[in-house]
């Protein structure tokens, strides 16, 4: 409205105002004419000045909520305001542009009805406390966007008050919600979790190696060492049940050295053969290892013998040696599916078996070696003892048998066996010299 338009209604309440009222013109003279003239011009300047500072004003207060509302509405984050009970009042664009909307219900529109059910469900229990004490709390939730796709955002609150009365007409218990949105931040903080959780696993699983490793150091047999890793492997990736078996001499069974049954009931005698088929004959000729997640659905169900322990998963291990799968390492009965890193785990432990299998095997060919070396040692030593120590040309007279030594003396021909071997001599009287020399005592009568 111009100010001439607002001069004319105001001049025309006035006239209006003052034909109300009884005035009387025929009483007033020429003085008193003149004299209510220049008052009513008086009158007149003040109103106008006093119209051009209340225009003035109304610039101002114009100007401020304009400033105010574009404040409100383009600030970068989200406003919402709320009553007691959680219905929208009033939102900037900024939410409108973040829930990817044209326009929303002003009014009657439940601000949890926004939200993921599970963040809704929060939101409504808690909203009376926050609603009562906002100050210094925030909510993480998720706004369901068109589509069903959703966003993580952060909500904090303050009670509005000392808004301007021509703004709009709200009471000073509403609160004010501001909506920022963590998508990014929340995607950052769950990668990192993932992470740190990845780290976690990671530190478990090298434990595990280190620990198995460690037992083939101290290794005393195989069978105990294949028991130790087997469990270690069994505890990292989460079966109840398994064993660890070798291939026979003639390639067609496994030699199960343990079978755990993880406390399941199962009557199969352990002394039956087990023969290469099935899943586990994949493993064998693979030389990778094989899992199935729905054993008892599958064809493999029908080389199971009667009274076996229920296998609801299966996964089979390779021990390797030189090349050439030796065995086996199976686990079963996983609470989840096998995952391809319970499989690249079990590689794992299957190659520590099998290095302690190679180990024990060396150990036991040492073992025969060194027994085999210290019999030929007893054998030889025993020899030795036999053996006379006398070589080379002895020179001995032809009559008297006296022997020459080194230094040219003749020595009594046991005198020199002495010195020169560990025989020891008794003497005694020949038949032919008991007749020559005493042939009257008939010494062998």
């Amino acid at each position: 409205m111009s100010s001439n338009d607002k001069h004319a209604n105001l001049r025309e309440k006035a006239v209006q105002l003052l034909s109300s009222r009884n005035c009387r013109h025929d009483i007033l003279d020429q003085q008193n004419i003149k004299k209510l003239f220049e008052e009513l011009q008086i009158h007149r300047i003040e109103l106008e000045i006093q119209n051009e500072e209340l225009m003035r004003a109304q610039k101002r207060l114009e100007v401020s909520r304009m400033r105010y509302v574009n404040l409100f509405d383009q600030a970068p984050v989200g406003y919402v305001v709320l009553d007691s009970v959680g219905i929208i009042k009033h939102f900037n664009s900024t939410f409108l542009d973040m829930i990817q909307r044209k326009t929303l219900k002003s009014s009657g529109h439940a601000f949890a009805d926004l939200l993921k059910k599970n963040d809704a469900d929060a939101f409504r229990a808690r909203y009376k406390a926050f609603f009562k004490t906002p100050g210094g709390k925030q909510i993480e939730a998720q706004l369901v966007l068109p589509g069903g796709h959703c966003i993580d955002v952060l909500i904090e609150a303050r009670h509005q008050t000392g808004l301007p009365e021509d703004f709009e007409t709200r009471s000073i218990n509403d609160l004010m919600i501001t909506i920022t949105d963590i998508t990014d931040l929340q995607h950052a903080r769950r990668q990192s979790q993932k992470a740190i959780q990845y780290m976690r696993e990671k530190e478990v699983e090298i434990h595990a190696l280190l620990a198995a490793a460690r037992s083939i150091l101290e290794q005393k047999n195989f069978k105990t060492t294949a028991r130790h890793i087997f469990d270690i492997c069994s505890q990292t990736i989460g079966s109840l049940s398994g064993y660890i078996a070798l291939l026979s001499d003639d390639g067609l069974e496994n030699e199960v050295l343990f079978l755990e049954d993880g406390g399941l009931p199962c009557t199969v005698d352990p002394d039956l053969p087990m023969p290469i088929r099935g899943l586990r004959q994949q493993a064998y000729q693979s030389g990778e290892v094989v899992y199935d997640n729905a054993f008892m659905d599958s064809q493999w169900t029908g080389y199971l013998p009667d009274g076996h322990v229920a296998l609801n998963n299966v996964m089979f291990a390779p021990l390797i040696i030189n090349a050439k799968v030796v065995g086996v390492m199976g686990l079963a009965n996983k609470r989840s599916d096998f995952t391809e890193n319970d499989a690249r785990i079990a590689k794992g432990f299957g190659e520590l078996a099998a290095i302690g299998l190679k180990n024990a095997r060396l150990q036991d060919k040492r073992d025969l070696a060194e027994k085999e070396k210290q019999t030929l040692i007893d054998e030889l030593t025993q020899a030795l003892e036999n053996v006379k120590q006398l070589s080379g040309l002895v020179p001995i007279c032809q009559h008297c048998k006296k022997i020459r030594d080194d230094k040219g003396y003749w020595n009594q021909i046991e005198v020199y066996l002495q010195k020169h071997s560990d025989a020891k001599f008794s003497h005694g009287i020949c038949e032919d010299c008991a007749q020559k020399y005493y042939p009257d005592l008939d010494l062998y009568d």
